[in-house]
């Protein structure tokens, strides 16, 4: 470690300096002075004599004197090993310097005296002030004449008492460095254990320092990428400039983004990254910490994932839509007439086959959101017929139950561009939801009205009301949740419904809308009923010709 690297306002205080070096001052009368290794002044320049400051340090080159001497001090005052006594190079008035030593390194120097042992001659104090270029040569010997006289044997004393408060200052300074310099190995040991790889640059990606995991994810067996820029790391380095040009810090929550990386070797691979700016203490940028993680084993999984997922999907849809239609066929009578069981199993088996198809297209519309977002497919309708169709595909198990489904079309008749299967979709999950949890013989009603006001504009809005159980109010948000279910109490009380509601609610979402269940609710004769409304509503807009469109 260069001495540089030890600085005394990173050790002490420098409060703590000025305090020390103005009670010195107040108890020796003497002028003193922290100054660094240059010579130029750390605290306050304390009880100077007015020689020094209105003429010694007047001109440039009574200051650049000054500064020489008291930087001659601190290396003569090393060299012997103790304070060194001089006069300065100046005026030639005597002064002292102790050095400030840090583990053996050189960091201050404490500086007092502007005091005489004995009378300067006249010429040479002339001489003196004419050298460095002083005019007023009556008021400079003014000046030297008020400078105190003090016997050797007294500086002697004052000094002694100087090299014990050097001596106390280097103390807490060696407390305070042993201190840091503990606090760093376990931070650099700390750092050396993670598993991510950290990289810290300079404010143009120039990599300055890394730990032990980047060496091994890019420097093993190949040169080191220290003083290497960052950005020639990557397969395609103006997207990760531009990521830390375009970026804010980033919190502790926020997720980090992918690139894809190079080993020196050409190997290809991908990491996530996240990073945060660091700063000088005048709030200079200082350069960048950047935190790497493998994730090419992730990445190749989540491939595997997605790539199963969306055969599954695919390969199941295909037989369920075969299955329908064998069964619609059944129904119409083209493959033959049925029995009295055969009427009432087909029915039933058909609904079953629309559940699964509905369940296999919630799963599949879910994967896609979340693996590239859902695109709607937006084609003129309305929620009236939306509806119809939704009650017909849930009429067989609305009808097994016997639950009467009231539902008076005409108030959203007006067409609309939406992705109407996917309405449809909702609205029978949502039917289905309500049908499975109600009591036989219960009624749910649906109602899907046009309408406006301030705050949501032109909008559509569908509710679908049911005297079942109920949801607590605390799982009101929570069963829109994927795969969340409750804990019933009986086999008739109300649950998650797995993947329905999260397609719902995405679904709606999608369309700029937003949906929710209120339960209890208050019905249109005021009174509270204990089941479920589910209502959505979607934004629309009235064009020219005055047909509604989806915004």
């Amino acid at each position: 470690m260069a001495s540089q690297e030890i600085q005394i306002l990173d050790l002490i205080e420098k409060d703590v300096l000025e305090e020390i070096v103005r009670d010195f001052t107040k108890a020796t009368r003497v002028a003193s002075v922290l100054v660094d290794l240059n010579g130029l002044p750390i605290t306050k320049e304390h009880n100077f004599s007015r020689l020094c400051k209105e003429y010694c340090r007047s001109t440039p080159e009574g200051r650049a004197k000054c500064y020489a001497s008291d930087r001659f001090g601190g290396t003569e005052g090393i060299k012997q090993g103790k304070p060194f006594i001089y006069k300065c190079l100046n005026a030639g008035l005597m002064d002292s310097a102790t050095p400030i030593i840090v583990e053996g390194y050189h960091v201050a120097t404490l500086v007092m005296g502007q005091v005489l042992t004995k009378p300067i001659p006249v010429n040479e104090a002339i001489e003196t002030a004419e050298k460095i270029g002083i005019v007023d040569i009556a008021g400079f010997l003014r000046a030297l004449h008020e400078v105190p006289v003090m016997s050797y044997d007294r500086l002697q004393a004052v000094v002694n008492l100087m090299h014990t408060i050097a001596r106390t200052i280097s103390s807490l300074a060696i407390q305070k460095y042993l201190s840091q310099k503990s606090y760093q190995q376990n931070l650099h040991n700390t750092i050396n254990s993670v598993t991510d790889a950290i990289v810290s640059t300079e404010t143009d990606g120039t990599v300055r320092l890394i730990n032990k995991a980047a060496a091994r994810m890019f420097s093993s067996g190949s040169p080191s990428i220290v003083n290497r820029p960052i950005f020639d790391l990557f397969a395609y380095p103006e997207d990760f400039r531009e990521y830390l040009a375009g970026s804010s810090d980033q919190g502790p929550y926020d997720s980090p983004s992918t690139f894809e990386v190079l080993r020196p070797s050409g190997e290809s691979f991908y990491v996530q990254a996240s990073f945060r700016k660091t700063y000088r203490f005048t709030a200079e940028p200082l350069g960048y910490v950047i935190v790497l993680r493998d994730v090419t084993q992730e990445k190749m999984v989540e491939q595997m994932k997605q790539d199963l997922i969306g055969m599954l999907t695919h390969d199941m849809g295909n037989p369920i839509l075969s299955v329908q239609r064998v069964l619609e066929l059944l129904l119409d009578g083209h493959l033959g007439t049925l029995n009295k069981r055969g009427n009432d199993l087909v029915p039933l088996a058909l609904n079953s086959t629309h559940s699964l198809s509905g369940m296999v297209s919630n799963f599949l519309d879910i994967f896609l959101d979340e693996s590239a977002g859902l695109n709607l497919c937006e084609v003129p309708g309305n929620m009236d017929s939306t509806l119809a169709e939704s009650l017909q595909q849930v009429g067989f198990a609305a009808d097994d139950k016997q639950i009467t489904i009231h539902f008076q079309p005409g108030s959203a008749s007006r067409n609309m561009l939406a992705d109407w299967g996917r309405l449809q979709r909702t609205c029978a999950n949502l039917l289905a939801n309500a049908i499975r949890f109600s009591a036989v013989g219960d009624t749910i009603t649906v109602q899907a009205e046009q309408r406006h006001n301030a705050t949501h504009g032109e909008h559509l809005l569908v509710t679908i009301d049911d005297q079942g159980k109920g949801i607590d109010k605390d799982k009101h948000a929570r069963i829109f949740e994927k795969f969340y279910t409750t804990s019933p109490q009986n086999s008739s009380e109300r649950r998650g419904v797995g993947l329905g509601l999260t397609f719902c609610k995405l679904a709606v979402e999608a369309h700029g809308g937003e949906i929710w269940v209120e339960s209890p609710y208050t019905n249109a004769l005021g009174e509270e009923v204990k089941g479920c409304r589910f209502r959505f509503r979607i934004p629309a807009t009235i064009n020219d010709s005055g047909e509604v469109e989806h915004e």
